[in-house]
């Protein structure tokens, strides 16, 4: 086999397994969100990953909730988050909840 196909086959099976991450194991984390459902319940200290539709899953960011931002109906529907070096907001729609808290 030539290092080119050597090459090749190893990119696809890469994104193959990228693929497969993103269908089968992360969408167990993100939420349908519903207007009569509260869930997932967000808190200060959650870490999350942040969504990118414009990014591949690999390059996606991973960050810790440092502040709720209710609606006027009390619903958190903004948080804020700390990544890297950063403080960003975004909608919880965009958040997936992991099973780990800081």
């Amino acid at each position: 086999m030539s290092t080119l196909r050597r090459w090749q086959l190893v990119q696809r099976m890469v994104q193959h397994f990228w693929r497969r991450r993103k269908q089968e194991y992360l969408t167990q984390f993100f939420q349908r969100q519903k207007w009569a459902a509260r869930i997932p319940e967000f808190k200060e200290g959650n870490i999350v990953l942040i969504k990118e539709d414009n990014l591949p899953l690999a390059k996606w960011l991973y960050g810790k909730i440092i502040q709720l931002h209710p609606g006027k109906d009390n619903l958190t529907r903004v948080v804020s988050i700390r990544c890297k070096d950063t403080t960003i907001k975004r909608p919880t729609s965009k958040l997936c909840l992991l099973p780990v808290e800081a």
